[in-house]
């Protein structure tokens, strides 16, 4: 007995072409039915996400620092890439530093080479703990961060505030 007869049909039973289509509706069927339910499951996993504005203070910093961080605003961790965090406005005054006199005293006075840079950073932040994050650092008033993008560093900057958009 031959696999294929003089007709076309596979066992004598069954035509080639009618099988192709068969199993081509079927695989299609198939194809749609597992985008349907993907859909549906990511939808159903999707964690909320809540916008925060954080104000950040980087002290005497070179009077370039600003104008770095405006070439691209993204915020950037080596680990991470960029994250979930952009700067939305950059503000600087001149940086007020404290210096010893000759007889000892401290005192306060402006530096003519540094600036205080204001940052404002707008945080996309996943509602799936307790903390607010930049990538996979926690941000919190009064706690230290590293302002970075690609083109400048901040460390030790301080973070003055955090609000809700």
């Amino acid at each position: 007995m031959r696999i294929i007869d003089e007709k076309g049909r596979i066992f004598g039973k069954i035509n080639l072409f009618d099988l192709i289509v068969f199993l081509a509706v079927i695989f299609l069927a198939a194809g749609i039915g597992y985008r349907v339910v993907k859909n549906r499951t990511d939808a159903g996993n999707q964690v909320p996400v809540k916008t925060y504005i954080a104000t950040v203070k980087c002290s005497a910093m070179p009077d370039t620092f600003a104008k770095a961080l405006e070439k691209d605003r993204r915020i950037y961790y080596d680990n991470d890439g960029f994250t979930n965090a952009r700067i939305v406005s950059i503000e600087e005054v001149p940086a007020v530093i404290t210096v010893q006199t000759a007889d000892g005293k401290l005192v306060e006075t402006v530096d003519p080479n540094l600036k205080d840079v204001y940052v404002e950073i707008e945080i996309d932040d996943k509602q799936n703990d307790a903390d607010i994050k930049i990538g996979r650092y926690a941000v919190a008033v009064g706690g230290k961060m590293t302002v970075k993008t690609i083109y400048a560093i901040g460390t030790e900057s301080l973070v003055l505030d955090i609000r809700e958009k």
